[in-house]
């Protein structure tokens, strides 16, 4: 499975619209196994890839505010920034993570939808 298809199958689960992570878990079962543990991989990577490029900013060490939000915050807002989809991941920015983290614009926790 590559790239494009894990960001198909996000998209497809419509996690900003339905914050069910047992209805995507649900659907998510029913992958072959071999696709699932790519697909959580994928996610599990993306959204340390976002820790990765701004702890920094979230510990205020970039000469910003920070982000405002504990570390179960902050694991959650990553993953909620991965399961909006490819297009949402790609244009996100420091100022964008603090006006979710600031108007509590994310949900507990994409994350809970790779627990099979």
């Amino acid at each position: 499975m590559n790239e494009h298809k894990c960001w198909q199958l996000i998209k497809d689960a419509q996690w900003k619209s339905d914050h069910s992570y047992n209805r995507i878990s649900s659907e998510w079962s029913k992958l072959p196994s071999d696709e699932f543990k790519v697909l959580k991989e994928f996610i599990h990577g993306k959204a340390k890839e976002l820790g990765n490029k701004y702890y920094d900013a979230w510990l205020g060490n970039d000469g910003g505010s920070g982000i405002d939000v504990s570390d179960d915050g902050w694991s959650d807002l990553r993953y909620d920034v991965v399961g909006r989809g490819e297009e949402f991941y790609n244009s996100i920015t420091v100022d964008k993570l603090r006006e979710m983290a600031d108007g509590y614009d994310y949900e507990e926790s994409f994350s809970y939808c790779l627990q099979l």
